[in-house]
């Protein structure tokens, strides 16, 4: 069944995803999930996942090679276009990318430290700890886009599903992703 959502609907799905006053969904390692909106020329992504997906380990990163495992991670977030692979035709770029995470300082993450992002004691010793990525993409052609290929089952081996809830101005869907599936359609 098809739907019809506003940029308000979608601001409001977005408001939500993006919220941090809402508690997480269960951590289950392997598993992430990606919420994509499509409003105009912008894509929103929002991707919440165990640590573990990403890095192998959940713990602050404390020694060398847990920093620089982290600060590689962060670089190959940052390089958005290769992770989010849309439409070539559509020529999306990132325009933003935010990351978060309870157990690894900002700074490797290459975000500024504020009092609201600064790791306690607790959060360090976090048996479970997440990470947000929150990712806008701008498209000089966006009535060209037509999909989305997900490439973050080969960045980061320690993803085995990613659960996608997706909103554009026409309908909505939801889908699982898996690494012989990584290919977002909605036209």
């Amino acid at each position: 069944m098809k739907h019809i959502f506003s940029s308000v609907a979608i601001s409001a799905l977005l408001c939500l995803a993006l919220s941090p006053a809402i508690a997480h969904e269960a951590h289950v390692h392997g598993v992430g999930k990606l919420d994509v909106a499509i409003d105009g020329a912008q894509i929103t992504l929002h991707l919440d996942t165990p640590l573990i997906n990403l890095l192998g380990f959940e713990h602050a990163a404390k020694n060398t090679k847990d920093r620089a495992a982290a600060q590689k991670m962060a670089l190959q977030l940052r390089n958005a276009s290769k992770i989010f692979v849309t439409t070539p035709a559509a020529e999306c770029r990132p325009i933003s990318v935010k990351l978060a995470s309870n157990a690894i300082d900002p700074i490797l993450l290459g975000e500024s430290p504020t009092p609201a992002t600064k790791i306690n004691a607790t959060a360090k010793a976090a048996v479970h700890a997440d990470l947000d990525a929150d990712i806008v993409l701008q498209c000089e052609n966006p009535h060209l886009l037509k999909t989305i290929d997900v490439n973050l089952f080969a960045k980061f081996k320690g993803f085995q599903k990613i659960d996608v809830q997706m909103v554009t101005q026409k309908n909505q869907l939801a889908a699982t992703l898996r690494p012989s599936a990584t290919l977002l359609s909605w036209e």
